[in-house]
């Protein structure tokens, strides 16, 4: 490695990256949002491993016991542990001679320095946004499969299993495949219930709450709720997802509904193909919001930083570097991160598959 062929812009705009970024973001009428970044809190791994623990908690009632009586033993909740090493994500860009000699030709046609800083951070801004990608991708993976198995269709390097141990007893079918019906919504948080938790949210793919909302029951649902009386449902029309979110939330208690309809673009081998990372299939419902944490660790070139290289840290365990190589001659840009979106209390978190029927 050496050093950047344009290092007195890049040692400009390197050290304040993280502020370029803000403020480019600031300016992007369709900026992507991130529900790892408002989902799950931060949280910084010494020894770079993760952890994501489970409580099987149920409240006992006291026994009423007589004066001068010892108090009774009530046996303590049984705790689940999922645990790993935090896994290294990144991308590079490349410019080569061709992009090189574009940037020249800018100088020497007497371009700012602070065009020419522009034009070398975008590379740089990119990197940064590439991890926030990933971790999007792998949080609403992990979210609604309960596994994170990144296979090599969609990741450059070693394939990734984690496992967060969502439990089979908190995982429902449905009556009829493919068919979401008021009552299996009930039996879901019935169960909820009964173990002594109380769902606040819904998460599910915006495809499969539109299918909900040409349903007989819900239209039927906001009929009711809004005192429009009718013959049959067929007659009704189909309620406004304002007119559907409204009745619903009477209906099933104050829930609050989170509709997923993200795309994220993978490259491999120079192709790139937009996946939905969401499971089209499975309704996941919360008791909160907060789901969990974004884990990171230190890099080992954080601490062992190679000499001629231009570093920055962006939302502290991203480190984005600038160098470059000769024969053929290429200026790098590279991101990498040790990170990874850990789900926990998943004794909390019910599952509707509406794959899977169950009688």
């Amino acid at each position: 490695m050496k050093e950047s062929l344009f290092s007195e812009y890049v040692k400009g705009f390197m050290p304040k990256l993280q502020r370029l970024i803000e403020l480019v973001n600031g300016k992007r009428g369709n900026k992507q949002t991130y529900l790892h970044k408002t989902m799950l809190r931060k949280e910084y791994s010494a020894d770079q491993k993760w952890e994501s623990a489970s409580v099987n908690t149920q409240f006992v009632a006291a026994d009423m016991v007589s004066m001068d009586s010892e108090l009774p033993a009530k046996a303590r909740d049984s705790v689940a542990r999922a645990t790993g090493i935090l896994p290294k994500i990144g991308m590079k860009k490349i410019l080569r001679e061709t992009q090189i000699n574009a940037i020249n030709i800018m100088k020497a046609q007497g371009a700012t320095a602070t065009q020419i800083a522009n034009k070398l951070s975008n590379d740089a801004i990119a990197c940064a946004a590439g991890i926030d990608e990933k971790n999007e991708f792998n949080f609403l993976v992990g979210l609604s499969d309960g596994v994170v198995a990144v296979d090599d269709a969609n990741n450059e390097g070693t394939a990734l299993r984690v496992d967060f141990g969502y439990l089979a007893k908190n995982t429902f079918g449905v009556k009829v495949k493919d068919a979401v019906d008021k009552e299996a919504i009930h039996n879901v948080l019935s169960k909820a219930d009964a173990d002594g938790n109380s769902p606040t949210t819904m998460m599910l793919s915006l495809a499969t709450y539109n299918g909900i909302r040409q349903t007989d029951w819900a239209k039927e649902l906001v009929a009711t709720y809004r005192g429009i009386s009718y013959s049959s449902a067929s007659a009704l029309p189909v309620p406004s997802a304002s007119m559907f979110d409204e009745a619903f939330s009477d209906e099933f208690n104050g829930i609050n509904i989170i509709k997923v309809d993200r795309s994220i673009i993978v490259e491999k081998n120079g192709k790139r193909v937009s996946k939905k990372p969401w499971n089209d299939n499975r309704i996941i419902f919360l008791t909160s919001e907060e789901v969990g944490a974004l884990v990171w660790g230190t890099l080992a070139e954080k601490t062992n930083p190679v000499s001629g290289v231009v570093y920055s840290s962006v939302d502290d365990y991203k480190l984005i570097s600038k160098y470059s190589k000769n024969d053929p001659l290429q200026e790098f840009t590279s991101g990498q991160a040790l990170v990874l979106p850990v789900i926990e209390n998943v004794d909390q978190i019910y599952v509707l598959d509406k794959s899977q029927v169950q009688a």
